[in-house]
């Protein structure tokens, strides 16, 4: 099925939930608490109060406007269903995820990813679609941290497929594998049944081209 803008702006508008949770800690000495003060323009950095806001300046700036900036971009994107304008921002990934949570790492992992993958299922590049892997394998660990195992299950169903898709096939029975253990381990059968389906791809693709070398 080809991507459409109805199909991003939902999986974005989940991933942004977590992307706008506050920070566990404050940004400039770590110091954790519930008395926390977001900063106002981009409502994403904290702070224990204006000392270690006004200290920590110098180097929020380069990243307050764009988180304030990506919020915006990525949902007009998803409204008009413009993966481009989300990758624009790609290269400032890093530092939006510096030294955040675990549910705001994988939602800013996740924008990302859903654009590759929307890109991919538009062009067919490749470029693409090993973007896509290497950022759903780091997706991955902290989806299991955030114990989000149905969800987990399913991205690493998608990782390996398009692993089978890139040939390299004995990573995506690799992928199909763990996948299939989470949905054992946690009651999900759809995730376990997708993921047996997917090995029996894989060895079907590796006993023909074990046959095609033969011949």
């Amino acid at each position: 099925a080809r991507w459409s803008a109805e199909d991003m702006a939902e999986d974005v508008a989940l991933a942004l939930q977590t992307l706008a949770l506050k920070a566990p800690s404050c940004s400039h000495c770590g110091k954790e608490g519930a008395e926390l003060k977001k900063c106002s323009v981009c409502q994403h950095a904290s702070y224990c109060g204006a000392a270690c806001q006004n200290a920590d300046w110098k180097k929020h700036k380069k990243t307050c406007v764009t988180l304030q900036d990506l919020r915006k971009r990525v949902l007009a994107a998803a409204a008009a269903a413009d993966w481009r304008e989300v990758l624009k921002w790609e290269g400032r990934m890093e530092e939006l995820m510096a030294r955040q949570s675990d549910a705001s790492c994988e939602s800013t992992l996740a924008v990302f990813s859903l654009a590759h993958r929307a890109g991919f299922r538009v062009t067919g590049s490749t470029d693409h679609a090993r973007s896509f892997v290497g950022l759903e394998e780091r997706r991955s660990p902290l989806l299991a941290n955030l114990q989000r195992f149905r969800d987990q299950g399913e991205a690493m169903c998608e990782l390996a497929d398009f692993l089978c898709f890139l040939e390299r096939q004995s990573e995506a029975s690799t992928w199909f594998q763990r996948a299939r253990d989470v949905g054992a381990a946690h009651g999900f059968f759809s995730v376990e049944s997708t993921a047996c389906t997917g090995l029996g791809a894989v060895a079907l693709n590796e006993g023909r081209h074990e046959e095609g070398v033969a011949l």
